[in-house]
């Protein structure tokens, strides 16, 4: 059975991306945030923008190793954020 034009196109990964675009369904967070709230209209246009990028994604496994390469890079990126902090720290002339 074909979704609405309205429907809800949450896949349950809920992960953003640093543009504060869902990994999984490519709404913004404000979108996702006030999905309920928007109008059948509004939900039908967020739909005919994510819908293609949707249907490109790769499918199945793939996917799945997408997310979990995705989630090791965030979390790689965010130690080294620290780190170049702790550099940062040490660098710094006493005083």
């Amino acid at each position: 059975m074909p979704r609405s034009d309205h429907a809800n196109p949450c896949i349950k990964v809920c992960r953003f991306n640093s543009d504060h675009v869902c990994t999984g369904c490519y709404r913004t967070r404000d979108e996702v945030k006030g999905w309920k709230a928007l109008s059948k209209a509004a939900r039908a246009a967020i739909n005919d923008r994510v819908r293609p990028q949707m249907a490109a994604r790769p499918d199945g496994r793939a996917a799945r190793r997408v997310a979990k390469l995705d989630r090791k890079i965030l979390k790689l990126n965010e130690k080294l954020a620290r780190l170049r902090a702790e550099r940062d720290d040490l660098a710094r002339p006493p005083g």
